[in-house]
């Protein structure tokens, strides 16, 4: 049934691009394709740099030095997952528009012109890297934490400075942890709607959603969607092919915490890089759209006046999570517990939702459902099953994570004790997995709260959560409304946020 829900909607992607037959290369041979093909590709590869940039110099402050706060800094450092792309770009619109507050000061001032322009490809990989860089900071900052200390003093006690055991140990053993989090961000650039679609530039997925709602063409954006997931698909073979080329193995595990190095008189550099960082990405857009709201009243007042939408997002997004725990802890067990054929490819089938960007998902979820099963089209469980589809593997990494701690050893005892498998993975497994399902849970309520591209296509009429208003708000130039419902949305998603984060340091501090 797993494979069944999530490997159909892609058939029928590809049947519907199959039978375009000759009009499909046609399509994609256009001008215009190939342009939007090499505009997607420079798009997603310069913010996954950026966000490399971003994201890799506070990994390294807040985790390996002696910098003031540093753990509370590290918890603000994430807080960027919490506020979608959209919502930063409707932020620096505000600052940075043809009529933003940074071109009407300079006029004031006697400038002849705009002097800035967040619109058009620069400012969506500005944007784009701005808030995925956690990504980066999440990945890098584990492998820093967890890296054998030896290695470095080994490279010191040869004559190797700083910089260069960095560049030469250091650097090289987080190159797995940085592929993974750049192709996170890559993912995330390539399959992002609400941001590009806000900032103006011309990608696969606003064509895709152009295609469908305003041309009404369904072959056309069969087509490009096809397109983007060769794209998508190929990205992933060369990450893996990457990896799979080199070891990267410690050969010896860390027995003493990393190294912490004092920053001495590099202090209060080391600060005003991390607070630029941070102010970029979480001071500058929260203080902006408090601006923008006006007032308290304000807030209550879009609060009150939209609880149907607050409503719509929370039930969806907990149906979501709740139907993804539940899979996805089916998924992991089997492939941890019963390693086999069934178990991989399970693991496999289910990697395909969050490989595929949320407008090829909503547009092969209508193919599909609209042909076979028309009594679910046009309903809200499209956008249920739309999400569980889409943020299914956070649900699967986060049992699985948990599982892989737990030996399976306990579970042989229990049953040797007269407990039936269920029985033993109930009293013996569960709570000790707990923590990695409720995370997995968090991760897929809060991806559910801010998806928007998926929601847009799948929605039915009049069913509009708070990413769709926030849209629709910022299209008809309401500022102060979107900027009202983007706290609340931040506000909401950021709680499990805070407790994950907190529960993380938690553990830290314990081990």
């Amino acid at each position: 049934m797993i494979i069944l829900l999530t490997v159909s909607p892609l058939a029928t992607l590809a049947t519907s691009v199959l039978a375009a037959g000759a009009n499909a290369l046609s399509i994609v041979t256009q001008g215009p394709v190939l342009l939007l093909i090499a505009r997607t590709g420079l798009l997603a590869a310069l913010a996954t740099l950026w966000a490399i940039i971003l994201g890799l110099p506070p990994a390294w402050i807040l985790t390996r030095t002696d910098l003031p706060g540093r753990r509370v800094l590290l918890a603000v450092a994430v807080l960027p997952l919490a506020i979608p792309p959209y919502i930063g770009a409707l932020t620096y619109i505000t600052l940075l528009g043809p009529v933003g507050w940074v071109n009407t000061t300079a006029q004031a001032l006697g400038a002849g012109g705009p002097i800035a322009n967040i619109y058009g490809l620069w400012g969506g990989i500005f944007v784009l890297g701005l808030f995925t860089y956690p990504y980066i900071l999440l990945m890098a900052g584990s492998a820093l934490q967890g890296s054998d200390p030896a290695l470095e003093e080994a490279a010191r006690a040869v004559g190797l400075g700083s910089i260069a055991t960095f560049r030469r140990v250091t650097l090289p053993l987080l190159r797995p942890s940085l592929l993974a989090g750049a192709l996170l961000v890559f993912l995330y650039a390539l399959s992002d709607f609400g941001a590009v679609s806000l900032l103006r530039v011309d990608t696969f997925t606003t064509e895709i959603f152009h295609q469908l709602n305003t041309r009404f063409d369904q072959r056309n954006a069969a087509v490009l969607s096809g397109v983007l997931v060769l794209i998508t698909a190929g990205v992933l073979i060369a990450q893996r092919a990457t990896l799979g080329r080199r070891s990267y193995v410690q050969r010896r595990s860390g027995v003493r915490p990393p190294t912490v190095y004092p920053l001495g008189r590099w202090k209060l550099p080391a600060l005003c890089c991390t607070y630029i960082v941070l102010g970029g990405s979480v001071f500058l857009p929260v203080a902006l759209l408090l601006y923008q709201t006006g007032s308290l009243m304000t807030l209550l007042q879009t609060l009150v006046s939209g609880y149907h939408f607050l409503w719509n997002s929370l039930w969806t997004a907990t149906v979501a999570a709740t139907a993804a725990s539940g899979l996805g802890l089916f998924v992991a067990y089997l492939a941890q517990r019963r390693q086999g054929p069934v178990g991989l490819l399970l693991t496999s089938a289910t990697q395909l939702g969050y490989a595929v960007p949320g407008t090829v998902l909503g547009l092969s979820l209508i193919l599909l459902y609209n042909a076979y099963l028309p009594w679910v089209y046009g309903t809200a469980a499209m956008v249920i099953i739309g999400y569980l589809l889409r943020f299914l593997p956070q649900a699967v990494q986060g049992s699985t994570a948990a599982l892989v701690q737990v030996d399976a050893h306990l579970e042989e005892a229990a049953r040797s004790l007269g407990r039936s498998a269920w029985q033993a993975l109930r009293e013996v497994t569960l709570p000790l997995i707990r923590p990695g399902i409720a995370a997995g849970w968090m991760l897929v309520f809060i991806s559910s709260m801010k998806e928007l591209a998926a929601t847009l296509l799948l929605r039915p009429a009049g069913f509009d959560t708070l990413p769709v208003r926030i849209w629709i708000a910022s299209i008809e130039v309401d500022y102060a409304g979107a900027a009202a419902t983007s706290l609340i949305l931040i506000a909401i998603t950021a709680v499990p946020l805070f407790l994950m984060t907190r529960r993380d340091a938690t553990l830290s501090r314990i081990e």
